[in-house]
């Protein structure tokens, strides 16, 4: 049997929570301070289980059976303990360390726990006594921002000068390096300098409640980026991360929803009218693990939009993520706003009650899909009917709930006219939707790469050839340029003055640079930014807003690790076919020897 780590046991509540975990096994319900079910060990109908999110602790006042994370996945899943780790870990996407082969769990991390707690009461205490403040209380009280519900979301204010945060923890060397490391002090060309700055300030909880990062709102409304996050760091994940959830469940009497928002103003505006359940990704389109960690919370998820073009089409995207993920006793659900409001307004037009039912009254998924796809073709006609049905197939085929894809069946049949048969073998006959690669990335204004082949290295030693060996596959230099533009699209932060210099040594990669250094000057810019001085050029435009799409989802650390990786992979292309053309114009053995000492001189060097 393994032997876990005694520090990755004694770290694992701070990583999880018992409720998320309880709850996907047991149906919580709100009570008081607490989370309420019959008890699984003993039976009964009276709520005599509690669960205690603060402590991490369940305990039933009927049977006397209490402990911890650990102790309740033994007894309900009848594991020993190291399977229940297992079980905990898989669940909540963590890395076991073992005593024989790893290290111990990293101490930086209760270290930034501390740190980041810190930094938001840094941030609140210059709300209240900043001398800058009158900007960010008088966009507070213009938003009806109550000190309420300010308090409860522990809002605060990053002031306009350069370095208070720097300046309020220079004393501590450690510090300062930790909060280089999480994003929130920056090195630049002048000197250190805090990221936030003139910001009204949100601080990001996770599911325990510890803080874990932060966002930004900019007062000024020509500012560049309106909405700033803190980097991802070893304690945050965007795409693992939900703004509110913690607020949601300590707030709510009971989750028999969740309604999942675009901002975390749109959070604290609910609250503030007194709805509670909701909210936000992080400045990132829904991933599968904000979906399981909703599933843990709620049986009901409801996805709420603009009903403009870019409200629905961001809808679509969360719909493609969330079919695979329907299971028994879970439902999907989306909501459109009417055009030019957003929950803040709305609710504040209407009141609590009136949004509510638009929640209740919501789009169910199938209903959203099946109007989705009719816009689409001409569904008066024949072909058009035909159209539906190859199109729905393939979305229908993402189901893994049997009896859920069966259900979709039926609704196609009746809608186009056809019995259930046939639209089963349409099904059966489908194939799974590919990831978007590599149509012609750039038509007439960019060369075409189509036919850009892997350079043929059999005129080298065997040495050599596993040297130049490309990391990822060659034979498509579009595709390749076409992921790093993705990436740069949707992953500003990875330009820097080192990868603009590289990128400036690639041939036929004028777009990808000028997207590099406009990404440059501002790490935060939006898509629509950085696509914008190519409209005048509707070839790569329209190119580049299909790019601004990214499936499946990465977090910042894996996509900086794939761009590198890609860019590796091109130099030793090129490199290649350098080495090639100089072969090839080198007409004495002399000179054929000195390229190839060249090439193994370069190898030793790596």
């Amino acid at each position: 049997m393994p032997y876990i780590s005694q520090r990755f046991i004694d770290d694992l509540p701070n990583q999880i929570d018992i409720v998320d975990l309880i709850n996907k096994r047991v149906p919580l319900k709100k009570s008081g301070s607490d989370y309420r079910a019959p008890c699984p060990f003993h039976g009964g109908k009276n709520s005599n289980f509690a669960v205690n999110a603060h402590k991490q602790f369940y305990h039933c006042f009927k049977c006397g059976e209490s402990g911890g994370a650990i102790s309740f996945i033994q007894k309900f899943d009848n594991l020993n303990f190291v399977e229940a780790i297992e079980t905990i870990a898989s669940e909540f996407g963590l890395a076991i360390e073992y005593d024989s082969n790893s290290k111990p769990v990293d101490p930086r991390l209760e270290r930034y726990r501390v740190i980041s707690k810190k930094v938001s009461d840094f941030y609140t205490l210059q709300l209240r006594q900043s001398p800058a403040r009158e900007k960010a209380v008088n966009y507070a009280k213009n938003r009806g921002i109550s000190g309420e519900i300010a308090k409860r979301f522990e809002l605060g204010f990053a002031p306009p000068s350069n370095k208070d945060l720097l300046l309020n923890f220079e004393q501590s060397e450690q510090a300062v390096t930790d909060l280089k490391a999480l994003g929130l002090i920056k090195e630049g060309q002048y000197g250190d300098y805090d990221f936030f700055r003139d910001r009204l300030m949100f601080p990001i909880h996770n599911t325990k409640g510890n803080v874990i990062a932060f966002g930004g709102r900019a007062f000024d409304a020509d500012a560049k980026a309106k909405y700033l996050n803190s980097a991802e760091s070893a304690i945050f994940s965007k795409s693992r991360e939900l703004y509110g959830l913690h607020h949601a469940r300590k707030y709510s009497r009971s989750i028999d929803y969740l309604l999942v928002v675009e901002g975390y103003m749109d959070v604290v505006a609910l609250h503030q009218a007194g709805v509670t359940k909701v909210v936000a990704t992080l400045g990132t389109a829904t991933t599968q693990e904000h979906l399981k960690i909703l599933m843990r919370t709620t049986n009901v998820v409801v996805f709420c939009f603009d009903g403009d073009e870019a409200g629905r089409s961001a809808a679509w995207k969360a719909l493609k993520v969330a079919l695979p993920m329907v299971k028994a006793g879970i439902t999907f659900k989306f909501l459109f706003l009417p055009d030019g409001e957003d929950p803040d307004t709305l609710v504040k037009k209407e009141s609590a009650k009136a949004f509510e039912k638009r929640i209740d009254s919501a789009q169910p998924l199938s209903q959203f899909l099946f109007d989705h796809v009719k816009t689409e073709v001409a569904f008066d006609t024949i072909e058009g009917k035909t159209l539906f049905l190859e199109k729905t197939s393939v979305l229908i085929k993402s189901v893994n709930y049997e009896v859920y894809q069966h259900q979709l069946i039926e609704g196609v049949a009746q809608l186009i006219g056809q019995s259930v048969e046939q639209v089963q073998l349409a099904c059966d006959q489908s194939k799974p939707q590919k990831q978007e690669t590599s149509p012609p990335v750039f038509t007439d204004e960019m060369p075409d790469y189509e036919h850009a082949m892997a350079p043929d290295y059999h005129d080298f030693s065997d040495d050599v050839q596993q040297n130049l060996k490309p990391v990822a596959k060659p034979n498509n230099m579009k595709a390749l340029m076409s992921k790093m533009i993705t990436l740069v699209l949707n992953y500003p932060s990875l330009a820097d003055s080192t990868v603009e210099l590289r990128v400036r040594s690639i041939d036929n990669a004028q777009v990808l640079l000028e997207l590099v250094r406009s990404a440059q000057i501002d790490e935060t810019i939006e898509q629509s930014e950085l696509i914008k001085p190519f409209e005048s050029k509707s070839g790569v435009f329209n190119r580049l807003k299909q790019l601004c799409i990214l499936e499946p989802h990465l977090s910042e650390i894996q996509a900086k690790e794939e761009f590198l990786s890609i860019l590796n992979s091109i130099e030793k292309q090129q490199n290649g076919e350098q080495i090639k053309a100089d072969i090839h114009h080198a007409h004495t053995f002399e000179a054929q020897q000195k390229i190839m000492q060249g090439i193994l001189k370069n190898k030793r060097k790596t």
